[in-house]
């Protein structure tokens, strides 16, 4: 037990040097590169207004991912046939196909409903 609480102690020390170290790496990086504060503080307001889009574009895109959301509500779900409306009996080929997956699933015949096999 003596054991294992050394090697934890040594890996916790191991870890905290290593992110020391690259905090003072980091540090010194900061201060070699001239002109990283100068940059941020030299832009003004109009040069940010200057850089947002434009109504246009922005009501083109809002009007593109509306109809790309119609679009997707209105195709069917993958892997099936899109649902009727409701009310609407399925046609017998598709409560045949379903039949047949439920089945294929199951592995122990008609659970609902009928006689088993």
């Amino acid at each position: 037990m003596g054991d294992a609480a050394t090697i934890a102690v040594i890996g916790v020390a191991v870890v905290m040097a290593a992110l020391v170290i690259l905090m003072i790496a980091i540090m010194v990086i900061t201060r070699l590169v001239p002109g990283s504060k100068e940059a941020r503080t030299d832009t003004t307001r109009e040069d940010v207004q200057d850089e947002s889009p434009e109504k246009e574009s922005v009501a083109v895109i809002a009007v593109a991912i509306t109809l790309a959301m119609e679009a997707q509500r209105k195709a069917p779900a993958v892997g099936g046939a899109p649902a009727g409306p409701p009310g609407q009996v399925a046609s017998r080929w598709a409560s045949a196909g379903r039949e047949q997956l439920m089945r294929s699933r199951g592995g122990t015949g008609r659970k609902w409903g009928g006689s088993s096999r």
